[in-house]
This record gives structure tokens, sequence and C-alpha cells, in this order.
């Protein structure tokens, strides 16, 4: 992997999630104030300003700007270890429940609660009325009573953060580019405009779920209350029907709900708009005879495959460029000097076509079943012990071609396999055949297979969630294919044509295959109306990129010295049935 620090990368993603989290407390100080604003509404102008400015700049709005400070940091922090590092794969529901016990994922959910708590104390400090302190004085007996809907209220926002934390999956955040550039103010308002019906029915199951909780438990909670500060009571409980389905009450519980969770929302959403904000990067100035090394190109963030962030950032520049950029594309399609080779397009076309090829592999490795994995294992064992007995030998070694294929002795392998005992193997198979057979028994029971059990509808979704990059290298290749036309003056594209449609070719069999799977034949589900979406996307582009190929290579195609069974796949784009 490429040193973050030595090539940038941790100064750009420090720089922008330090924007973000300034942002973030901007907008819920702004939120703040508008709040106070309306809740001193006068027709006297001068002492509805004067009030407001007098709450804005009283010690307790600063003292929870600190705390709102110090949680949005510790977030961001947290944040961070999901944002910047590859989505987990979880293989069964037991990894998932490992995976939210973790000392990370529990401390970032106990943020929520306090966070909830701290909100809330705040909003009904600065409300004044009734419900701003714990006790008050008593109206019938003498002494101290409880204010009930003070704690009622109280404890509802560490119930909103609980909420929160038990409805959200913190460990696979999916990323939303702009689909239209767009700056970021535009981005936070769309952002804002498209949750709040979504935020609004949230919170309101929220609130009914708390009124349950609270009509079956508000009475231990009260005692264990009263057991600690010496108040007394006058009025009917709060756990009563007829006190709890107050409308005023009810109201404010929902007002405080909303307000907690477009907070974190809001939050998340600015993480969002900085950190998929599109950036040009640069190009080598001699491919790999570079003098700058130290300086963050392009190629470089296309093979940061162990920060996702940033190779999104960078195949988002690519088919900016490819689309957008004339100027960016004359480099690219320029020679390297010394050398004169095309350094800059085959590292480029060679990442995007990687990323097909995996795309495919993974969903080819999905679909097929395991009596078919077991032929395979069976037929091909000594094709893997040979090669994994020789070095990886390499398409392209210092980013040239290599013409003439290396051909190993089978003598030196014979011998190699010699050298290891019958016996031994023999021991390990047999153990490992055991092992899958104790292992395959244990799973055939339905409550274990439950909890323990690995789903193909889990490894498509996770493959699809990485969708993203797929779409933006089809694009990225075929547009710059069709820009080569007219704007490559060395022809360093057009060897590469045939190899770019064999590649898309497959990938749309892949899709075309996986449309008939049981995952996108169900019912839409909550979690599989974005797999969806997603898998809409990549067949539109993946058809969109062969179309803009074909389209404009029609002319060509023959001499493109394609396979015919390509070249009859190509027909039905060619007559525009696809």
């Amino acid at each position: 992997m490429i040193e973050t620090d030595k090539k940038g990368c941790k100064g750009l993603l420090t720089q922008r999630m330090l924007l973000a989290v300034i942002s973030s407390i901007t907008f819920q100080f702004f939120i703040v104030c508008c709040l106070v604003l309306f809740r001193n509404l006068s027709l006297d102008y001068a002492h509805w300003f004067q009030e407001t400015w007098t709450t804005v700049t009283s010690l307790r709005m600063w003292i929870f700007l600190v705390i709102l400070a110090a949680m949005t940091f510790l977030q961001s922090v947290f944040c961070s270890k999901i944002y910047l590092h590859s989505p987990p794969y979880y293989k069964s529901r037991f990894t998932k429940l490992c995976a939210t016990l973790t000392v990370q994922n529990l401390c970032l959910k106990a943020s929520y609660i306090f966070m909830g708590g701290i909100l809330v104390w705040l909003h009904l400090s600065l409300k004044g009325g009734m419900y701003n302190s714990l006790t008050a004085d008593c109206s019938i007996i003498y002494g101290t009573c409880l204010v009930e809907e003070y704690y009622f209220l109280l404890f509802s926002g560490l119930w909103s953060g609980l909420y929160f934390s038990v409805k959200t999956n913190d460990s696979m955040k999916y990323f939303r580019f702009s689909i239209i550039a767009q700056s970021k103010f535009l981005r936070l308002r769309q952002g804002i405009y498209a949750m709040l019906p979504k935020l609004m029915v949230s919170s309101m199951w929220s609130t009914l779920y708390y009124m349950a909780v609270y009509y079956f438990l508000g009475s231990y909670c009260r005692g264990a209350l009263l057991s600690v500060i010496s108040v007394q009571t006058e009025v009917e409980p709060l756990d009563n029907m007829s006190r709890l389905l107050n409308l005023t009450l009810i109201l404010q519980l929902w007002f405080h709900q909303f307000i907690f969770i477009l907070t974190i929302s809001s939050t998340y959403l600015l993480f969002e708009v900085y950190l998929t904000e599109w950036i040009p990067f640069k190009f080598g100035s001699s491919g790999a005879y570079s003098v700058d090394a130290s300086e963050l190109t392009l190629i470089d963030v296309l093979s940061m495959d162990k920060i996702p962030i940033m190779q999104h950032l960078g195949y988002l520049d690519l088919v900016t460029l490819a689309q957008k950029e004339k100027i960016r594309r004359g480099i690219l399609f320029t020679l390297s000097q010394p050398g004169g080779h095309p350094y800059n397009w085959n590292c480029v076309v060679q990442k995007c076509i990687d990323i097909l090829k995996k795309f495919s592999l993974d969903f080819n490795a999905i679909t097929i079943k395991p009596q078919e994995q077991q032929f395979c294992y069976s037929t091909n064992v000594l094709t893997a012990r040979i090669t994994s007995a020789q070095p990886a030998q390499k398409e392209h070694i210092y980013h040239m071609r290599k013409l003439v294929p290396d051909i190993t002795p089978m003598l030196s392998t014979e011998a190699d396999t010699k050298e290891v005992p019958y016996s031994g193997m023999f021991i390990q198979k047999f153990i490992k055949q055991k092992r899958e057979a104790f292992v395959a028994y244990l799973l055939s029971k339905p409550l274990i297979n439950y909890i323990f059990g690995e789903q193909d509808d889990n490894k498509i979704r996770y493959v699809l969630l990485n969708g993203q990059l797929v779409i933006w290298a089809a694009e990225a290749i075929s547009s710059l294919s069709v820009f080569s036309l007219s704007e490559d003056s060395y022809g360093v594209v057009q060897k590469d044509v045939p190899n770019i449609i064999n590649t898309l070719l497959s990938v749309k069999q892949v899709l075309d295959k996986l449309q008939k799977s049981a995952v996108l034949a169900r019912k839409i589900q909550a979690d599989d109306k974005l797999t969806k979406e997603i898998f809409a996307s990549l067949r539109s582009a993946i058809k969109r990129s062969l179309y803009r190929i074909v389209t404009n290579f029609e002319s060509y195609i023959n001499d493109l010295c394609l396979e015919s069974l390509t070249i009859e796949q190509l027909q039905s784009f060619l007559n525009y049935r696809e």
C-alpha cells in the first residue's frame, strides 16, 4: 500500500474531517439560535432581540457548545476508523453481533446516548417554564415536590441516543456521491430537504416506543429517583394513561427526538459532503522516472484500495477528466520521457480493467454451486500446486507489455511435488474433510445455521455496495476510448479497445445472470432498496459504455481483431436492441 504520510493522503483527509467538524458545530449552533429566537418571539422587537442575545451569550450556552464540540470531535475520530477503511464483510449474524460489541462501536453508541441527554438538557434549560427544573415548590402541601415531566423529557434524550444507535449500522457507511457537481451549501440544503420527512417519521416511532416503555417501567424509575432525593409527589403519576396522553407533552417529546436525530444526521451529512468533494489529481511528470515522489498523483490514488474514500476520489476525478477536461486528457494520451511509453494510459486502463475483472470474478465465485467448487478443486489441484511453486507471472512488467510468455519446465515442478510426503498430504486431507463434514453437519441445524450460517445474499449485497468504482471505471475507459479517435495523436488507446470491449461484455453477462437471482426477485425490503438502486445504475452504466464504444467504433469493428463470438454479442448494440 502507498504510504499515506509520504503522499499527502493523511493531510488531505485530516483537513476535510476537521472542516466537517467545524461546519457541524456551526450548523448546530445556528439551529439552537433559531430555536431561541423563535421561543422569545415578541412584538417588542428590542426586547425580543435583547432576550435572544442574552440567552445565546449565556454561560449555559457556551458550556453546551464546548460539550458539543468535544462530542462531535470524538465522533469524528470514531467515524474516521469507519470511513477511511474498507467496509468489513460479515459472514454471519454472529460475526455482525461481535462487530457491534467492539470497544470502538460501544464508545460511539455511548457518545450518542450522552449527547442526546445533553441536547434535551439544554433545550429544557433555555426554554424555562414549568419543565426547566427537577423539583418545584408544592402547591397543595408544604415542601418540595417532584416535577416528573422534567426527568421524563430528560430521559427521552438518553432514549433517543439509544434508539438511534440501535437503528443505525455505523460500520457499513455508504458514500453517496453527487451526480451533478454542486457546492457544499447546495448539497447540504438538498440533503436536509431530502431527509426531513424520513427523520420526522423516525422520531415519531421513537416517541411512541418511549411512551410505551415509560408506561410499563415509569413507576420503577420514579421509585428509584425518590429513593435518592427526598422530595414528595402531590399529583397523579405520569405513567398513568390519562396524564401520559397529554398533547403538549407528546409534542415536546417528539420535538426533542426530532432535534436529536436531525443533529446526528446533519453531522454525518456534512462528513459526506466534505469527504466526497471532487478534487483534481495530477499525473506523474515522467511516469516511473518521476522526480517528485512526494506528490499525490492520480495513479497513486487509483491504487489505494486500502483507503476506499481516496480510491473513490481518484475514480471520480478520472471519470471527470474523461468526460469534461480536454487538456488533462491530452496529458493522459501523451508519451513519457525518456522512453516514449504511454505510462499514464497503461496504468489507468490496467487499474480500470482490474476493477471490472475483480467484480466479475467475485460474482462468478458466488454463483458457483458447492458441487461445482469441489469438482473444480479436484480437477485443478495440480495446476494450483504448480502455480504456487512458481513466482507469479504478470502480464505487465514495469508497466510495459510482455509479448513473449514464460514457459516453465515441467521437470522442476515434478521434482518439487515429489519432495512432499504422500502420507503427510493424506493425513492433512483426511483431517480437512472430517472438519468440513462436521461443520456441514452443524450448519444443517436450522437454529445454528440462522446464527452462524453464511448467506449468498449478504455476499451479493457486499459486492454491490462497492459497485460505484465499477460504474466510474466503465464510464472512464469508454469515454477515453471515444475521445481517443480525435485526440490521441500517438494511437496509444486503440491497442486496448478489444480488451476493454471484452471486459465490459463479461461484466454485462454477470449482471444479466444476477438479475435472475433471488436477491433481486424478492420484495423490496429496507436493506435491499440501496442494493437495487446500485444494481440498476451498474446495468445502465455498462450498457451506456458499450453503446458509446460501439456507436463510435462502428466503422472499425472489423479492424479491432475481435473474436466472432464477441462480434455476435455486439450485434444487439449495433442494432440498438439492448
